[in-house]
């Protein structure tokens, strides 16, 4: 219900989804679980990534993935999640193995989860790998500045639009950006009918002048039900800011175009669209990018930037 504040009245409507779905007060639904195993498993995984790895760290929080997993897995059965640690405790094994210092007591229970799971772990898909230098250097030769000054806001698009194959390659592609703890948080809500897409677009304001154009929409969002902590009550906007550029880049990378249309909307316009689209209370909705193919000449803003000198503070005295 508004108060007489709206700045109030939307600020609350944003605290009641947090409150409600975040899991700050203890974790209940599949969300909540899955959230816990993995921020446990990434703990796991990132000790192994350090410079001098603490040999028989994280044994408590390895005893707790396996004790929630025993649990998840008989009201859940097995899925990605519990995949990732079988095979990360697999590789914390092999690692400590190698340094002679077995872990008995976890394996002899990791052996009762994999019995339980069905499910043969794979070391290479947890814990850590080696990356080499030259490998980096050999992936970032290119001309990186180039390729993101011809990344534009483009809003004239041919009359086609993206096919399936390639929605589903460039929302891979944005799937390997950063994320908090590996949580992955995102979901991606895409459509390429033109009929749906242009009803979609008269929830957003900013796309009035070339609507037409449109033929494919993202739609993206933010699950907090992945967020356990106080502190975490913006990290929905985090993860989804990043995935959103990763996956505005995927599309130049395809030679496609695509604009950002902003989802900064009072508490009504959200409801309505999430009614329309069937989005659940527990997501955020972060924004809409709309992507076509190019024309072979068009127009787009030249939308100059500030100088660098504006943007970074480089070394700042301490106060």
């Amino acid at each position: 219900m508004r108060d007489s504040n709206p700045l109030a009245s939307n600020a609350r409507y944003d605290y009641e989804r947090y409150a409600k779905h975040s899991f700050v007060d203890g974790g209940t639904t599949r969300e909540h679980r899955r959230a816990i195993l993995r921020i446990l498993t990434h703990y796991i995984e990132g000790g192994m990534s350090f410079p001098d790895v603490r040999l028989g760290y994280g044994q408590e929080k390895i005893t707790s993935i396996l004790s929630k997993l025993d649990g998840y897995m008989s009201e859940f059965g097995v899925d990605e999640t519990v995949e990732w640690a079988l095979s990360t405790i697999t590789s914390y094994l092999e690692f400590h193995a190698a340094r002679d210092m077995p872990q008995p007591e976890i394996a002899a229970r990791l052996e009762k989860a994999i019995a339980q799971a069905a499910y043969t772990p794979k070391a290479q898909a947890g814990g850590a790998e080696e990356v080499t230098k030259a490998q980096i250097e050999e992936a970032v030769d290119f001309d990186y500045r180039r390729f993101l000054l011809t990344r534009h806001s483009v809003r004239q698009y041919t009359d086609e639009p993206l096919d399936d194959a390639t929605i589903r390659k460039i929302v891979a592609n944005a799937q390997e950006c950063s994320n908090v703890c590996n949580r992955q948080t995102i979901k991606v809500y895409a459509f390429n009918d033109y009929g749906t897409v242009q009803d979609l677009l008269t929830y957003q304001a900013g796309n009035a002048g070339f609507r037409p154009e449109i033929r494919t929409l993202f739609i993206i969002t933010a699950n907090m039900e992945h967020m356990n902590l106080i502190g975490e009550r913006y990290q929905g906007w985090i993860d989804g800011g990043i995935f959103a550029q990763t996956l505005a880049l995927s599309i130049h990378a395809e030679g496609l175009g695509g604009c950002f249309l902003n989802w900064s909307v009072e508490m009504e316009q959200d409801m309505a669209l999430r009614a329309r689209v069937g989005i659940p209370e527990s997501e955020l909705v972060i924004t809409f990018i709309s992507a076509g193919h190019l024309k072979d000449r068009f127009n787009v803003p030249v939308s100059a930037r500030k100088p660098v000198e504006q943007v970074l503070s480089l070394n700042p005295p301490l106060v």
